[in-house]
């Protein structure tokens, strides 16, 4: 969801609102900030999606840090754990 007051990209679950659970932190400070760090994963979905384990762990860890680099937000988001638990599988 876009936080219209400051420009925040937080990362909502549907499935908690009615426990106050919904809100799950923020994925990015901005819209640019959020293109950006989806645009270093599609600079690296050949390495991403590599039949080689390593080369595909190697580059989760070095898309990690890149995207940390930019958005601080990456490093304490769920949003982005799970999107990097994806990428690992």
């Amino acid at each position: 969801m876009l936080d219209a007051a400051v420009g925040d990209i937080d990362h909502y679950d549907p499935s908690g609102w009615d426990h106050g659970a919904g809100h799950q932190g923020t994925a990015a400070s901005s819209l640019p900030a959020l293109a950006v760090l989806l645009g270093l994963i599609v600079e690296r979905r050949d390495a991403l999606t590599s039949d080689d384990t390593e080369t595909r762990d190697a580059a989760v860890a070095d898309l990690r840090k890149r995207m940390g680099d930019v958005e601080p937000e990456v490093d304490d988001s769920s949003f982005w754990a799970d999107v990097f638990e994806y990428l690992s599988e």
